[in-house]
C-alpha cells in the first residue's frame, strides 16, 4: 500500500453534520462535504475544533474516520490522506484513539494539549513536553502538534518548546491557531536548517490555523494553512494559496496585485467565520447546499438571527467569488 503523507497546501477541519431530529451524524451530508472539499484540492482534517470532536463519543470518532476513508477509496481518491484530530483528556486515551483511528484509515493525527488542568500545570513546560512525547512514542502514525490556546484553557506552546518537540521522529508538523507569524517563522527556520535536516528526514509542516494570515505566514516560511473557512470557501482559499505560491516563485507587480485582491476577500471572510463560529459556519454551508452543514450539538446553540444576518451580509463577496471559480 502506498504511504499517504500530509502535503503543503490548504487543509480544512471539516464540520461534522448532525441531524436536527436525532442528533446523530448525518453521513450523507458528511460524504457530500468530503467529496466537495477533496475535489477542490483541499486537504481533509477530521474531528478538529470545527468538527466538534469533543461532542462525539470514542466510537463515533472512530466510525467517522472509517466512513471517510471508505468514501475516498470508493470515489477515486485512495491517494488522499486523512489527518485526524485525536486529542483527548489524557495521554492514555489520546494514544488509544489515535491507534484506533489509524486502524480504520487515518494517515496522521493532530493532537492538542488537554486543557482541563491548565490551572494546575498550564505553565509546567516539562509536563506539557512529556505529554506530547508520550503521545509521539505511543502513536502508530505521525503526529502534528495543535497549538490552540483558546481551546486549551490558555496553554500556548512557544517556538522553543515546539522546536524541541519537532526533533522527535514521529512529529511531522504544527498547526498554529495562535496567530503567531513570528513563532511560525522561528519554527520553520529551525526545521529547515541543515542541522535539523541532518538528524531528521522529511519536511516539517508549519501551518497557521487561519487563512487571513496565509500570505504573511508563507512569506515567513509556512507551508499553507488549516482553515475552518475552507468549509465554506474551499476554491477561494485554494486560489489564494496558488496565487501566493505563484508570486513567491516569480514575483511581479501583477501577481502581487492578485494576491492582495484575494487577501482582502479572504481576510474579511475569515474574520466573519471566526465571529459566527461553528453554528454560523454550518448555516453558511446550508446556504450552499441544503443540509450540508447540519445541526450542532449541545452546548453549542444553533445560529441566531443575528448570526444568520451576519453571514448573509458580510460573506456576499466571498460567496460570489467561490461560485465563480
Amino acid at each position: 500500500m502506498t504511504k499517504r503523507t500530509i502535503q503543503p497546501g490548504v487543509h480544512c477541519p471539516l464540520v461534522t453534520p448532525f441531524k436536527a431530529d436525532s442528533g446523530d451524524i448525518d453521513y450523507d451530508a458528511f460524504k457530500r462535504q468530503i467529496l466537495r472539499l477533496t475535489r477542490a484540492r483541499v486537504g481533509l482534517v477530521l474531528q478538529g475544533t470545527n468538527g466538534e470532536a469533543c461532542h462525539m463519543t470514542f466510537d463515533e470518532r472512530v466510525e467517522a474516520v472509517r466512513f471517510a476513508r471508505e468514501v475516498l477509496d470508493s470515489n477515486g481518491f485512495s491517494d488522499t490522506p486523512l489527518l485526524v484530530g485525536t486529542g483527548c483528556g489524557s495521554a492514555r486515551e489520546t494514544i488509544a484513539l489515535t491507534n484506533a483511528a489509524a486502524a480504520v484509515g487515518a494517515d496522521a493525527a493532530i493532537v492538542i494539549h488537554p486543557g482541563y488542568f491548565a490551572f494546575a500545570m498550564g505553565k509546567d513546560r516539562a509536563a506539557i513536553k512529556a505529554f506530547f512525547l508520550e503521545v509521539f512514542e505511543g502513536s502508530s502514525i505521525p503526529v502534528m502538534i495543535y497549538n490552540f490556546p483558546g481551546a486549551a484553557s490558555g496553554i500556548d506552546l512557544d517556538s522553543d518548546l515546539l522546536s524541541d518537540l519537532a526533533d522527535h521522529p514521529n512529529c511531522f508538523g504544527a498547526k498554529l491557531t495562535c496567530a503567531g507569524i513570528a513563532k511560525g517563522e522561528r519554527l520553520a527556520t529551525y526545521t529547515k536548517s541543515k542541522a535539523y535536516r541532518a538528524r531528521k528526514s522529511g519536511e516539517f509542516l508549519v501551518l497557521p490555523g487561519f487563512s487571513d494570515c496565509l500570505f504573511s505566514a508563507m512569506v515567513a516560511g509556512a507551508h499553507g494553512c488549516i482553515t475552518g473557512t475552507g468549509n465554506v470557501f474551499p476554491k477561494l482559499i485554494v486560489a489564494f494559496y496558488d496565487a501566493i505560491v505563484d508570486f513567491l516563485t516569480a514575483p511581479t507587480p501583477e501577481k502581487f496585485a492578485r494576491v492582495t485582491e484575494l487577501q482582502a476577500v479572504v481576510s474579511h471572510a475569515d474574520w466573519t467565520i471566526v465571529k459566527v463560529g461553528i453554528s454560523g459556519t454550518k448555516y453558511a454551508l446550508d446556504k450552499i447546499e441544503a443540509g450540508l452543514g447540519g445541526a450542532v450539538r449541545s452546548p453549542l446553540a444553533p445560529a441566531s438571527e443575528g448570526v444568520r444576518a451576519l453571514v448573509d451580509q458580510d460573506l456576499a463577496k466571498a460567496f460570489e467569488l467561490e461560485l465563480a471559480l
